[in-house]
């Protein structure tokens, strides 16, 4: 399975021990954790580490989760975006996507960052929709996920408990379907700008290698390489 992918400035992949420290700053960060899942389990760092170790002992498709780091080639790790209960009955995910960083949550690199796991979800994994919950009070999340091209399907009525504040709120839920993905010009056209790619289209692209620093993150840059040279051969035979 495809663990990473790369635009021109974003490249994403699997989170690793070596992000604890990171993460973890990030999960206790109530302004973050507020925006990307409330609620979140509080652990210590050791605690977190150990279980970034455990994941890799297991592939995403049998955890059924997938959580990627989000590296800018020049600033490095600037948040995460997660797959969570992945169904492969049903081919579907929830989405999550979170930048640590106010600077960085209204720029580029978001949707960047987006249009990167729609390529793997859509492309690699064959998924059949993304689906994406939105905390009502978060209202640049929801107008940036309908902006991207997913659908308001539906609001649920104080569906979620905010531990912390001691209330209810209602989360809305928002869906993309691989037929409206293939056919969104939109996404075709920002997709083209960003990652020099048309990730619409199901034909199997090399990406072009863009120089990190991380030495983990150039082992990934190989892999993919590798795996997509692989499977452009299979399908020319």
């Amino acid at each position: 399975m495809i663990i990473s992918n790369q635009g021109r400035s974003i490249f994403i992949r699997q989170s690793t021990p070596e992000d604890t420290q990171i993460l973890f700053r990030a999960y206790t960060d109530d302004a973050f954790i507020r925006l990307y899942r409330s609620n979140n389990p509080l652990q210590s760092e050791e605690q977190l580490r150990q279980l970034l170790a455990e994941r890799l002992k297991h592939s995403p498709e049998d955890r059924g989760y997938l959580e990627l780091m989000i590296v800018h080639r020049r600033y490095g790790a600037i948040g995460v975006a997660m797959l969570g209960d992945f169904s492969s009955t049903h081919r579907r995910a929830e989405y999550l996507i979170g930048l640590f960083d106010q600077e960085h949550r209204g720029g580029r690199y978001a949707l960047e960052a987006s249009l990167l796991v729609l390529d793997l979800a859509f492309n690699a994994y064959n998924l059949n929709k993304l689906y994406t919950y939105v905390y009502e009070y978060n209202d640049f999340a929801e107008k940036s996920t309908l902006h991207l091209g997913f659908t308001q399907e539906g609001t649920l009525k104080n569906h979620h408990y905010l531990v912390h504040e001691k209330r209810f709120v209602s989360l809305y839920i928002n869906g993309l379907v691989i037929d409206d993905f293939r056919h969104n010009e939109k996404i075709r056209r920002l997709s083209l700008k960003l990652l020099g790619r048309d990730i619409t289209q199901p034909e199997v692209k090399e990406i072009h290698a863009v120089p990190f620093d991380n030495e983990l993150t150039a082992q990934y840059a190989v892999q993919l390489r590798d795996k997509l040279r692989a499977r452009s051969h299979r399908a020319t035979v």
